[in-house]
């Protein structure tokens, strides 16, 4: 049975940005890697689900533009933050999502723990984990979003460079190996490690409900996150993000969204790893 207290973790702008996210991630996994395993019976199945290669083009771009509004308001609320409001500590700090010293000592004291040579360490608001996904995350999308308009325009990015320099470079090419691995690097990724840092844990199957209610007990948060549980008990600011628990039913529609895309997460990265395993035969 869960517990009565609940505390904020994720705000319902951050939970929207995640939900944009999913959709428009899996939409573009789905719709672009049968073109980069094409010939495999999975891939063309694919395409054939989707209509044909047209209709799953379009839904590609879709999702495209989906992921450039998530990241527009993102940064937008960012500079908000940051510019209007005058926030601190998005730069440095317990709350801040950049890499800082304390995550070095967090990632040996982590591995200390996993080699059974150290005690596990507490950790603050974000994991040193979790600050390389989000970091990968925008690095991600700047080299998807470039080479993906390089791909959709390829004749207006060809006219932009200096003619002795088309005649060499064919832009349209590198930019096509380029979206390819790194889809294939971030699919790969997202699939395997995120997922089992975030959702294939014993104590967080069959998902993890942070991130779509929004709240973690009392019992997750001491256990994931002690060090800003006793921060924010010590300037007295724990009180302000107790919250009721999730009722029933949104923790049922949650499930019933995500596990599925769990589902179908592990069966793509299956597939894709099956047709790297072939390749490098």
């Amino acid at each position: 049975m869960k517990s009565s207290i609940n505390y904020v973790r994720f705000s319902l702008f951050h939970r929207f940005c995640h939900f944009l996210i999913i959709i428009s991630f899996f939409g573009l996994v789905l719709t672009g890697m049968p073109l980069a395993f094409r010939g495999y019976a999975w891939a063309r199945w694919l395409y054939e689900l989707f209509g044909g290669y047209p209709t799953a083009g379009f839904i590609h771009r879709i999702c495209a533009l989906i992921t450039f509004f998530a990241a527009f308001i993102h940064f937008l609320y960012l500079f908000i933050c940051i510019s209007v409001q005058k926030r601190k500590g998005f730069f440095w700090g317990p709350n801040s999502l950049l890499i800082q010293p304390r995550d070095l000592f967090d990632i040996v004291a982590d591995l200390k723990w996993f080699l059974g040579i150290g005690k596990r360490p507490n950790f603050d608001q974000w994991i040193y984990w979790e600050k390389f996904e989000y970091l990968s995350l925008m690095w991600g999308t700047l080299v998807m979003a470039v080479t993906g308009l390089i791909l959709w325009f390829p004749v207006q990015f060809t006219k932009i460079i200096p003619v002795s320099v088309a005649t060499i470079v064919d832009l349209p090419s590198i930019a096509l190996i380029i979206h390819r691995y790194e889809a294939i690097l971030a699919a790969g990724f997202i699939f395997t490690i995120h997922f089992f840092h975030t959702h294939l844990l014993p104590e967080k199957m069959p998902v993890d409900e942070a991130i779509f209610t929004g709240k973690i007990t009392e019992a997750e948060f001491r256990h994931e996150r002690l060090n800003q549980f006793k921060r924010l008990e010590s300037q007295q600011q724990l009180e302000n993000y107790k919250v009721a628990p999730p009722s029933l039913f949104v923790s049922f529609l949650t499930r019933l969204f995500a596990v599925p895309i769990l589902i179908t997460g592990l069966i793509m990265v299956g597939f894709m790893f099956s047709a790297l395993i072939v390749w490098a035969i």
